[in-house]
C-alpha cells in the first residue's frame, strides 16, 4: 500500500477501540484473501474500465472525488476496497446519513454478503434519507421507460431512457413514484454548433439525477408531446433491492458526456447490467441507442421467465387527443371545429348535441388540443382554458375512460443499424454493392414510438462495383425528414413538411462519375388518406461546390405517394424534376419506386425501380439490422 493509503488508514482506525481496530483488520484480511477487488461486482459499483493498453490498470469513469474514500481510488480497487471497510467502521455522528454506510449503501449491502459476520458487527446508521427517498419497505419492482424520439433537439432525436422506481405506497399514484434520468448538464442559450460538437467530443459532464415521474412526464409528454412505454421488469425483491442501492449511490456523480456512446443508454444499461448477467451495451460498437435497450431486454430470459413483465404506453397531450378525437362521432368532431374556429366560444356549438355526456366529451377533447396546440400568448391560452373549464364544470362527471393499449411496441420495430447487399441491374450491366448505415430508420422502414412516415438515418454509405472496381455510390452523414401530418385536420394538428441532408452523391443526370458534395433542405406538404398512407409536395433545393458545369444551386421538385399495402408491404412512389440554376445541365425528369416486404425488427427485402443517368435501374436488396 502507499504511504498515504496507510496514513489514511491510521487516521480512519485511530478513533476506534482495539476491539474494533482488530475486527476490521480481520474483515479487512479477510477482504484480501478472498480477492474481492478482483471481483467484477465490485469494479461495476465503482465503475472501473480497464485502460485501453493496459489491461491490468483500470480507472473509474466517475468524475467526483468524494465517490472514493482512498486517496488512489479511482484506480485502484484493492485500496477503495480496504478503505471502504475501515469507513464503515467509523463511529456515528450526528448526522448519521454522511457515513459511508449510507452514502455507499451498495458497497455496504455487497460487503456484509461477502464477508461473513460483518453485517452483526460494524456499526448501525439509520440512513433517512435514503429510506425517505427509496421507501425500500414499499418497493414493487423496476421499470425501464423509452421515450419515443424528439426531432426538436439533436441529443434527443434517438429517444431517451429513464429508470423508474415502482412503490406499493397505497397512498402514491403511479407518478409519485421515483424516477433516475441521466442527461448532460447543457448551459441555458448554449450555441447549436457549440453543442453538437462538446456533446461528440466530451466538452459536457453529465449526471444521474432524480425526481417523481410526473416530473419527467410532464417534460416529455405534455410539452414535448412525446410518449413514454414502460417497461416493468422481472426482478426478484433482491435485485430491486440492489439497483435501488446502487441508483442512490450515484445520483449527483458526474461522468463525461459522450453523444454517441457514454450516452443515457449507455448508462442506464451499465447499471442495469450490476444485476443481470447479459449485455445489454455495445463494447466495440462506437455508438449506443436507447432503443437498443429494449431490442435487448425483450429476448432475455432471466430467472426461468422473461426480462419484460409487462409493457404500459403513457402516451403524450397529443397522444391522447388524437385518441379521445378519434372516439367522438361525426357530430361531436364538427362541434370541435366550429368551437376551434370561433375562438372558443363554447355554448352555441354545445347545445345542438343530444346529450350532457356527449357535451362533455367534446369538451374534455377541447382541454387536450389547447394544450398541445401552438395558440398564442400564455395569456390568450389561459383564457381559453378558463372558459372550457366554466363550460364543463356545468355538466356531469364522466367515468374514467381507459386508454387502448397498442398491439406494437417499440421492441419490435426494425433495429436501428442495417447492413445491406444490393444487386443492381443498369444498361445491361449487373453492379453488385454493399450499404451500412449507423442509424436509424427510413420512410420504409416498420417503426413503433417514432413520427409516423418520417425518416432519421446517419452515416449511410454504398459502396458499388462499377468498372472493375469499388465506388462511393453514395454517402449520407445526416438525413431527416418529417412529413408533419394532421390527424384530424384542425388548426395546429399539422405543419409544413421539410427535409434535411448533408453528404456526397451524383447530383447530375448524365455523368454518374461526378460526384459531389451537397447541403440539402426541403419544405412542402403531406396529407394522409386513410390511416394506411400519404401522398406530399416537397421543393427541395440543394447546395455544392461549384465547377465546370455544375454551379453552386440547383433545385427539385417532388411528388410522392407512401402506401403501406399490407402489413409486410410498404410502398414508395415518387415522380420528381431536378433543374440546374445557370448550368451546362439540363433540367430533367425522373421517377423512383421503392418497396420493402417483411416485417421482421431484423430483416427485409427491397425492390427499386426508377431512371437515373439517362437508363432505367432495378435493384433488389436484402437489409439485416442488428
Amino acid at each position: 500500500m502507499t504511504i498515504r493509503l496507510w496514513l489514511l488508514l491510521f487516521l480512519l482506525t485511530s478513533s476506534l477501540s482495539e476491539a474494533q481496530a482488530s475486527t476490521l483488520e480481520r474483515f479487512q484480511q479477510q477482504a484480501a484473501s478472498l480477492q474481492l477487488q478482483h471481483e467484477p461486482y465490485w469494479h461495476a459499483l465503482l465503475h472501473y474500465k480497464k485502460h485501453r493498453l493496459n489491461t491490468q490498470r483500470v480507472r473509474s469513469e466517475i468524475l467526483d472525488d468524494d465517490f472514493f474514500l482512498a486517496p488512489d481510488g479511482r484506480t485502484n480497487p484493492a485500496s477503495e476496497l480496504q478503505a471502504t471497510l475501515a469507513a464503515m467502521f467509523q463511529d456515528i455522528n450526528e448526522d448519521s446519513n454522511q457515513h459511508a454506510s449510507c452514502r455507499f449503501i451498495a458497497r455496504t449491502h455487497w460487503l456484509e454478503k461477502k464477508l461473513t459476520g460483518l453485517a452483526e458487527v460494524r456499526p448501525r446508521s439509520a440512513c433517512t434519507l435514503f429510506e425517505q427517498w427509496a421507501e425500500p419497505e414499499y418497493l414493487d419492482s423496476v421499470s425501464l421507460v423509452f421515450a419515443s424520439g424528439y426531432l426538436g433537439n439533436p441529443a434527443s432525436f434517438y429517444g431517451h431512457i429513464l429508470l423508474k422506481l415502482n412503490s406499493s405506497n397505497p397512498v402514491k399514484t403511479h407518478l409519485q413514484h421515483q424516477s433516475l434520468n441521466y442527461g448532460a448538464a447543457v448551459p441555458d442559450q448554449e450555441n447549436p454548433f457549440a453543442y453538437i460538437i462538446k456533446g461528440l467530443f466530451g466538452g459536457y459532464q453529465s449526471t444521474f439525477s432524480y425526481g417523481e415521474f410526473y416530473k419527467n412526464s410532464l417534460t416529455y409528454g405534455e410539452h414535448e408531446l412525446r410518449d413514454l412505454w414502460e417497461y416493468q421488469l422481472n426482478l426478484t425483491d433482491d435485485e430491486v433491492l440492489q439497483l435501488t442501492y446502487h441508483a442512490w449511490e450515484l445520483i449527483g456523480r458526474h461522468h463525461t458526456y459522450y453523444f454517441l456512446k457514454e450516452n443515457c443508454a449507455f448508462r442506464m444499461a451499465q447499471l442495469l447490467e450490476l444485476i443481470i448477467d447479459a449485455r445489454l451495451k455495445p463494447d466495440l460498437q462506437p455508438w449506443a441507442m436507447p432503443i437498443s435497450v429494449f431490442h435487448a431486454v425483450s429476448g432475455i430470459e432471466h430467472q426461468g421467465q422473461p426480462l419484460i413483465r409487462a409493457i404500459k404506453l403513457h402516451p403524450s397531450r397529443q397522444h391522447r387527443f388524437y385518441q379521445k378525437y378519434k372516439q367522438l362521432n361525426a357530430v361531436q368532431q364538427q362541434a370541435v371545429a366550429a368551437i376551434i374556429h370561433h375562438d372558443f366560444r363554447v355554448q352555441n356549438f354545445l347545445e345542438p348535441l343530444p346529450s350532457a355526456e356527449q357535451q362533455a366529451q367534446v369538451l374534455e377533447a377541447l382541454f387536450d388540443y389547447v394544450e398541445f396546440a401552438d395558440l398564442g400568448e400564455p395569456e390568450a391560452i389561459q383564457q381559453k382554458k378558463q372558459g372550457l373549464l366554466q363550460a364543463r364544470l356545468m355538466l356531469p362527471v364522466l367515468p374514467p375512460a381507459p386508454f387502448p393499449q397498442p398491439e406494437q411496441f417499440p421492441h419490435q420495430s426494425t433495429r436501428p443499424s442495417m447492413w445491406q447487399l444490393q444487386a443492381s441491374h443498369k444498361s445491361d450491366k449487373f453492379i453488385p454493392g454493399v450499404r451500412f448505415r449507423a442509424a436509424y430508420y427510413d420512410l420504409l422502414t416498420a417503426q413503433t414510438g417514432q413520427p409516423p412516415f418520417s425518416a432519421l438515418g446517419m452515416f449511410d454509405v454504398t459502396l458499388a462495383r462499377e468498372e472493375q472496381r469499388f465506388v462511393i455510390q453514395q454517402f449520407e452523414l445526416l438525413r431527416i425528414e418529417q412529413m408533419n401530418l394532421s390527424t384530424t385536420g384542425l388548426p395546429a394538428d399539422s405543419g409544413f413538411a421539410w427535409k434535411v441532408a448533408l453528404g456526397y452523391r451524383s447530383l447530375t443526370r448524365h455523368c454518374s462519375d461526378c460526384r459531389h458534395l451537397y447541403a440539402e433542405g426541403g419544405l412542402g406538404k403531406a396529407i394522409r388518406f386513410q390511416e394506411y398512407g400519404i401522398v406530399y409536395a416537397m421543393l427541395d433545393g440543394r447546395l455544392h461546390p461549384a465547377g465546370e458545369q455544375l454551379n453552386l444551386v440547383s433545385a427539385v421538385g417532388r411528388l410522392g405517394a407512401i402506401v403501406d399495402i399490407h402489413p409486410g408491404w410498404r410502398s414508395q412512389l415518387e415522380f420528381g424534376w431536378s433543374s440546374y440554376a445557370q448550368s451546362g445541365h439540363q433540367s430533367y425528369g425522373w421517377y423512383r419506386w421503392h418497396n420493402r416486404f417483411g416485417q421482421s425488427p431484423d430483416w427485409d427485402i427491397r425492390l427499386s425501380l426508377g431512371t437515373t443517368q439517362d437508363a432505367t435501374q432495378w435493384t433488389l436488396s436484402y437489409s439485416r439490422y442488428w
